[in-house]
């Protein structure tokens, strides 16, 4: 799964590790050694996620990552805030300030990998709705939620092992208007088919 991540980082060296190991992961990678210069890069660039440090002269990452979710050219875009301190108040600034993820340094490669896996897979989901929408109204068609164009009694299976993202899934898709049914790892899916199948 490729994609276009943007690291942000005022340490030249974490840039460059971060880089190389996210290249030989097939990502596309974008660097920017400060916030200002990450949220210029942004205006001219498709960015698929952010890896952003927080602490950073100038500019806050907790700041840059307010930005980019206030632009609504940016909003959608996952932000992972890639963070020394692990105080409860600073989760809470980072989610105040729209994060969608945090990663606490030193960074363990395999959560980072599945963040980034799972967040691509959240935006692109996204993505493709939102594009769907967009080609309606250029169409003249009026726009519809996902219930309204499978009914009221829609059933819908969301297979997410991270909640939150689960939570941010079932909130796009409207989930007033249908039944959602949340599994988070392969024992619950199983369990799943075993019960519609009446095993």
């Amino acid at each position: 799964m490729t994609a276009r991540i943007l690291v942000v980082d005022d340490v030249a060296l974490n840039v460059r590790l971060l880089e190389a190991k996210l290249s030989a992961e097939y990502y596309e990678v974008l660097t920017a050694n400060d916030g200002p210069s990450a949220l210029r890069l942004m205006e001219t660039e498709a960015v698929d996620i952010v890896l952003l440090d927080v602490m950073m002269p100038g500019m806050s990452g907790f700041e840059v990552c307010r930005r980019i979710k206030a632009d609504p050219r940016t909003t959608h875009i996952p932000v992972v805030m890639v963070t020394a301190l692990d105080q409860p108040q600073d989760r809470v600034e980072g989610l105040d300030a729209g994060a969608d993820d945090f990663l606490t340094k030193p960074v363990d490669d395999v959560a980072r990998f599945a963040r980034v896996r799972s967040l691509v897979r959240l935006k692109r989901i996204m993505d493709e709705w939102r594009l769907r929408q967009e080609s309606g109204a250029r169409l003249g068609m009026p726009a519809h939620t996902l219930a309204e164009e499978v009914g009221d009694a829609a059933r819908i299976v969301v297979i997410e092992s991270n909640p939150r993202y689960a939570q941010r899934i079932g909130q796009f898709l409207a989930q007033d208007r249908h039944q959602l049914e949340y599994l988070s790892g392969e024992q619950d899916v199983l369990r799943h088919l075993n019960a519609d199948r009446g095993d």
